[in-house]
């Protein structure tokens, strides 16, 4: 069964960016505002004077929305302020900001750390902005990461979205729904990283984390349950997958990809050695479906054609049969040759040759070229002992083509030649059949070929000896 895929999760990061967007375009807005506070209530943390004096430039560009101008200046007032000052601090933490708000995620990184890295050695900022430098950070190098096509990359920029987050995580005093499902993604993306080889510890991380998540509200974030139920598939845990989707097809009865992903995972539990564990889960997923169909669910040709395979699983066949036969008359399954002969197919497991025979008579209607259909026929009228509608077909056969072993037709036409007494039409079947590519190398038409010769060598001599009498 198909495990979901880790794109459900990329939606997070659409609306990630939204927010992020939001916060950087408020602190440019209100950077002067910021800068005045800065002043005002941090004595030691202060803006040089002449650096001060140089941000006055800053208004204009920001005005025009001139983002590139804007960080031209920054970079130069950068490359003049002393190393490890508030000034260097203060001008990459806007400098990241104004890429961020130029939509140049990547290069928003690097002023960013620095304006993080000296926070830390200088207590620059207080606590609030700390925590907003760490979300930040934590969500570019997740999306830079998660779009990278290098694995190196992905691997980098995971780990370094992970430390940043979970620092967040550590250091505030309250864990929002929004913040956990991040966090959980992360570790679930990192585990899944490499599809041949799971980290396991990463992914158990993840589980542990998206059920603590969903402890920390009264109506959880459908989303939690969404990861929580990859992390299950991963380790193989479907039967507990199955109860988080019966909550999730209760919860949310309009989504059509859980009640197939509940029948899916049913299906993957039937395929078991023990009977009573094949039975039940096949059961259940017949009952997944008729409960889906009920709601408009589940009701396109392949899924009908996914709970006929079901019943067959079961043992089934008049059932199985009962629907294939609605289903190519009415649409609801797929009208293809393929289904007609898997319809006359389960008319032999109940014993209705006659009805198989009909069905694929009914099949040739809608492909008249199919030598196919015809070679079945024939077969099914042999079974009967009706030679000669065997061999009818078997000669329609033989002249329409399409056929998936043609050698073998053209045997068996020869055989019921020699059945039917007709050993020179079988002679040149044979000729016809040995010259064929896929003809059998293990003499049985050398032998058929001799037998047809002894019966029109006996026939000739039965004639001789009756004129002689």
């Amino acid at each position: 069964m198909d495990v979901l895929p880790i794109n459900k999760f990329i939606s997070l990061l659409a609306k990630t960016r939204g927010y992020y967007l939001l916060c950087a375009l408020c602190t440019v807005f209100l950077l002067t505002p910021c800068v005045v506070s800065a002043q005002r209530n941090q004595p030691d943390h202060e803006l040089s004077e002449r650096i001060g004096e140089d941000l006055s430039k800053l208004q204009p560009l920001l005005d025009a929305k001139n983002w590139d101008g804007a960080i031209a200046l920054i970079e130069k007032l950068s490359l003049s302020a002393a190393p490890n000052s508030y000034d260097q601090a203060f001008l990459n933490d806007l400098l990241a900001k104004l890429y961020l708000q130029k939509g140049d995620y990547a290069k928003s990184m690097v002023p960013l750390e620095i304006a993080l890295r000296l926070a830390d050695t200088y207590g620059y900022f207080d606590k609030k902005n700390v925590a907003m430098m760490l979300d930040y950070l934590s969500k570019i190098f997740y999306q830079e990461g998660t779009s990278s096509k290098s694995p190196a990359i992905q691997q980098q920029y995971l780990i370094k979205a992970t430390i940043y987050l979970k620092r967040l995580i550590d250091e505030s005093p309250t864990l929002t729904p929004d913040t956990m499902l991040f966090y959980t993604s992360l570790l679930y993306n990192r585990a899944v990283l490499n599809p041949d080889k799971i980290d396991q510890e990463l992914l158990n991380q993840a589980k542990i984390n998206a059920e603590k998540a969903l402890t920390l509200s009264n109506h959880p974030k459908e989303n939690f349950y969404v990861i929580l139920l990859a992390t299950l598939q991963q380790q193989g845990d479907f039967k507990r997958s199955t109860e988080y989707y019966e909550l999730l097809v209760k919860k949310f009865p309009s989504n059509k990809n859980y009640w197939a992903q509940l029948m899916a995972t049913y299906v993957t539990l039937s395929q078991s050695s023990d009977e009573k564990t094949v039975l039940a889960n096949n059961l259940r997923a017949v009952v997944t479906i008729e409960r889906a169909q009920a709601l408009g669910f589940l009701a396109t040709p392949k899924d009908n054609f996914n709970l006929i395979g079901i019943y067959f699983n079961m043992g089934q066949y008049g059932k199985a049969t009962e629907l294939l036969r609605t289903g190519l008359k009415t649409g609801d399954i797929e009208n293809t040759q393929k289904n007609w002969e898997l319809l006359a197919y389960s008319y032999q497991q109940i014993n209705q040759e006659n009805q198989a025979i009909e069905s694929l008579i009914e099949a040739t209607k809608f492909y008249p070229k199919s030598g196919q259909l015809e070679f079945q026929i024939g077969q099914l009228y042999y079974a009967l002992d009706q030679l000669a509608d065997a061999y009818r077909h078997l000669k329609l056969a033989t002249k329409k083509g399409e056929l998936e072993k043609t050698a073998s037709t053209y045997s068996f036409l020869g055989y019921l030649c020699y059945e039917l007494g007709k050993f020179e039409e079988g002679l040149e079947v044979i000729k016809t059949a040995v010259s064929l590519p896929d003809a059998p190398k293990d003499g049985s038409l050398d032998r058929l070929k001799t037998a047809l010769e002894e019966g029109v060598l006996q026939r000739e001599a039965a004639k001789h000896g009756t004129r002689s009498s």
